[in-house]
């Protein structure tokens, strides 16, 4: 339909947006309609338009702006703008992937103080045929579209509904227990690796798109039941990966080899743990899934259970992405782990509900607490932008204590994200500077005693 305007080589933009882009936009002057209101709850759906040199709008809501865009091998591309206010709204974030021949297209819709709007979108009055990576090909028909792999949300604020991974705790008092744990973490050695606050990137966060293959998993042995569910159909994107890996495959003895899979048309986030492609299906030591507009009880899924995170975490709503960082803003708490005798041995605190195998002593952090980056961290000293959006996120959300380990913060990787790490300015390293004693502790509440006898909540 479109595809000729694919041909040009689109350059990004400066981060700082100083410089404008000069060759034309993805599917310019096409309206795309989208499937739900993006501004006005209850309104008719929203028209999206971009025009040859990137100027994109909301008719009717946000007017005109400068986008940001990419195109990939594939012929897809994603676009980004921004806008400061949009009537009543504040801070709005547009991101929108349109597939390469332009039939069709997804992403999300955020603002401030809003909860964030996912959608497909068609052009005004298409309905044909697409393929995604992969070489699958989906029919579009009336409202029904696709997104395409590692699309708009990547993790991070995956969840609608309120959690304690996405709750503002800016505001509230250090626990009584700060200071004695801080200091026993300071006094065991710190971090792990050297006292070194070190990320690591290797976790890959895939999406579902509407032609995604589903399989029925395998249990291996050992499988943690009632913790996880019993096998049911798990998606399996096309072109994904599992942690660590180019493909679904781990090599025999790996440990992790996660496998996250978020799902914006049913609103689930799909997780694995110690997972491997066997045969055309998939093998699992765990597999879960969150439903991504519940606000999960004291427990989470069940008292003593764990996930595919040994403390019962959504390990996807805890990871920061690239994107984040190059939009300006982490808007959830972020995963960290410690050596196990750098943890509080036999118990663990809300929101967690299990912990793995700690073995430290009685003033250490237990599983599930939430440190804090002091709001007097001079952010001046950090290296790059981008590792400071990293630290307001910890002075804003915090940081929980997921599992066992020597890296301490988990990012997802930027293999299926818009933007790079090395874009963003942020390494393995950026965050090097930040102390165990640069945190405090918030929101700490009784300890619970570890059985590994799992409940599960209904």
């Amino acid at each position: 339909m479109h595809s000729a305007r694919f041909a040009f080589a689109v350059a990004l933009a400066m981060a700082t947006g100083a410089a404008a882009q000069t060759l034309p936009a993805p599917c310019p002057d096409v309206p795309f309609i989208t499937d739900v209101p993006l501004i006005e709850a209850g309104a008719p759906p929203d028209t999206i338009t971009v025009d040859p040199a990137g100027m994109t709008a909301i008719a009717g809501y946000c007017d005109p702006v400068l986008a940001r865009w990419r195109v990939r091998s594939d012929g897809t591309a994603k676009l980004r703008a921004r806008w400061d206010t949009c009537g009543a709204f504040e801070r709005i974030r547009l991101r929108i992937e349109f597939a390469g021949d332009c039939v069709s297209a997804s992403g999300k819709l955020s603002a401030r103080h809003q909860s964030r709007v996912l959608f497909t979108a068609l052009p005004e009055g298409g309905a044909t045929t697409t393929t995604n990576p992969g070489g699958t090909t989906t029919t579009l028909d009336g409202g029904t579209t696709t997104t395409t792999l590692g699309g708009g949300s990547g993790g991070g604020g995956i969840f609608e509904a309120p959690n304690p991974w996405n709750e503002d705790v800016s505001g509230l008092p250090p626990s009584g227990q700060s200071a004695t744990i801080i200091s026993a973490l300071a006094a065991a050695g710190g971090w792990g690796n050297g006292n070194n606050f070190q990320i690591d990137f290797g976790l890959h966060v895939l999406q579902r798109i509407a032609s995604t293959p589903f399989v029925t998993f395998q249990k291996s042995a050992g499988y943690y039941s009632p913790d996880c569910d019993e096998p049911f159909a798990f998606p399996r994107p096309v072109g994904g990966a599992a942690e660590g890996q180019s493909g679904y495959s781990c090599p025999v003895g790996s440990e992790d080899c996660h496998i996250l899979v978020v799902d914006p048309i049913a609103k689930r986030l799909y997780e694995m743990y110690n997972a491997t492609s066997s045969g055309g299906t998939l093998v699992a030591r765990c597999a879960l899934q969150w439903d991504l507009t519940r606000s999960y009880p004291d427990g989470l899924r069940g008292e003593q259970c764990t996930s595919a995170d040994a403390a019962g975490f959504p390990i996807a709503a805890m990871l920061f992405t690239a994107d984040e960082v190059f939009a300006g803003e982490i808007d959830h708490a972020i995963r960290f782990i410690l050596p196990n005798a750098r943890m509080r041995a036999g118990v663990y605190v809300h929101p967690a509900s299990h912990a793995g195998g700690p073995s430290g002593g009685p003033n250490l952090p237990p599983y599930g607490v939430r440190f804090r980056l002091r709001a007097d961290y001079p952010l001046a000293t950090l290296p790059t932008e981008g590792a400071r959006v990293v630290a307001r996120a910890l002075q804003k959300y915090g940081m929980f204590l997921s599992d066992g380990g020597n890296i301490a913060l988990t990012a997802a990787s930027d293999t299926y994200t818009t933007h790079t790490w090395s874009e963003v300015g942020i390494d393995s390293h950026s965050m090097y500077g930040i102390q165990v004693t640069d945190f405090e502790v918030v929101e700490l509440g009784p300890t619970i005693p570890l059985t590994y006898d799992c409940v599960r909540n209904p």
